[in-house]
């Protein structure tokens, strides 16, 4: 969800580096509909149960993926090099402002389920003043502050360890977290109290898995980037197409092999810190990313994708807005009205027409957001027009 170095909303290309940054673009607005997607479950299960399994695809890889991109652009921009003090300022406003702006918007909805519906007990109003504070994160907002101080965890090891030692510092780093991690999963929290200092565990634990799969990113651009590099146009397609099917093909083994061989659900969720097989879970992550980013890149080469460039660009927007139950409530009961006049693969038009109604929602506001409060997405002045 970082900003790729382009106004938010607006990518002009004018050189191979731009392009470059485009693929990134390409694949962040893949990604963040396969976020929403992914949250488009509950009732909907009911209708389309098969869905399931494609949000259990969807979650093998969809938030590492943008902790992969993050370590690569680093990688690209070479911040390495840069004033690490800066860099942090330039995080902190471009994620965690936006963090607590939306924060502050979700706790006044909390507010209104509260006072004017009264749907929602007061202790529901304080668990989430608490999830603000200790940035455990208000629903899907976690992911924020997970970033940011991972990044700013990666980019201080960088900076401080020779490339060598550096890797070892994240590996033995993440296996301390991993340690700890399935040791607090095995504890009974039977209290509020203790729920809410497992959660503050969780808290400063993610950043330590953001900062494996940043790292993760910023070895591994060098590898997606070469990927095809110095041959023919064609023949170059030809290999950046069968090693990302390559990828792919690991990354439903590793689902497979989870689910078949291992017996768990799924592969995990990042926000709970639920990793069940901690290999799998990384295999799947980084191959479903890597899957991901080199079909953007060849997809780059071949149009401009005018709109995934906008959900790209606009993705921490995007997430912040996307998960809203009423709309979603909407959403299904006009699947569900369409659905009365079929016979025919009903679940799929029900899944189809709520992503479009949840699609269309999303594009509205961020429009809106872009047009009139852009400071909500960490910019001073926002283009709003779906360009390229």
């Amino acid at each position: 969800m970082t900003d790729c170095g382009q106004t938010y909303g607006y990518v002009k290309i004018q050189s191979m580096d731009n392009k470059r940054l485009t693929y990134f673009d390409i694949a962040k607005g893949i990604a963040i509909i396969l976020v929403l997607i992914g949250h488009l479950q509950g009732e909907i299960l009911l209708y389309s149960p098969y869905i399931v399994y494609l949000c259990i695809w969807i979650f093998s890889f969809h938030m590492p993926f943008f902790f992969i991109v993050s370590g690569m652009l680093i990688k690209y921009k070479n911040d390495r090099d840069r004033d690490l003090n800066s860099l942090i300022t330039r995080r902190f406003k471009g994620i965690m402002i936006p963090y607590y702006l939306f924060s502050i918007v979700y706790i006044f909805i909390v507010l209104y389920s509260l006072f004017i519906t009264k749907v929602v007990p007061p202790s529901t109003l304080f668990v989430n003043i608490w999830y603000v504070i200790g940035l455990y994160g208000m629903n899907v907002l976690w992911f924020l502050p997970a970033m940011f101080l991972g990044e700013v965890l990666f980019l201080f090891i960088i900076k401080k360890c020779k490339s060598n030692s550096a890797v070892s510092v994240i590996i033995i780093l993440t296996v301390a977290a991993y340690v700890i991690n399935v040791y607090l999963q095995q504890l009974n929290y039977d209290t509020e109290f203790k729920n809410r200092v497992h959660e503050l565990c969780i808290t400063l634990l993610r950043p330590v898995f953001v900062c494996s799969f940043t790292a993760a990113g910023y070895y591994g651009y060098d590898i997606i980037d070469r990927t095809g590099k110095g041959m023919s146009e064609k023949k170059s397609r030809i290999t950046v197409l069968i090693v990302s099917q390559l990828c792919l093909i690991v990354n439903i083994a590793s689902i497979i092999v989870s689910m078949k061989l291992l017996h768990y659900n799924n592969i995990g969720d990042f926000r709970s810190l639920v990793q069940n097989n901690i290999i799998v879970y990384y295999i799947a992550g980084i191959s479903g990313s890597a899957w991901l980013i080199l079909i953007s890149r060849l997809l780059s080469e071949k149009g401009k994708f005018k709109l995934l460039i906008f959900y790209g660009t606009n993705s921490l927007v995007f997430m912040g807005v996307h998960n809203n139950s009423a709309v979603l409530t909407l959403a299904l009961k006009a699947a569900m009205f369409v659905n009365q006049f079929l016979t025919r693969a009903r679940g799929y038009i029900c899944y189809l027409i709520v992503i479009l109604i949840m699609l269309i929602y999303t594009t509205i506001m961020i429009l809106l957001i872009n047009r009139f409060f852009p400071f909500m997405s960490g910019k001073k002045k926002v283009r709003t027009g779906i360009k390229a």
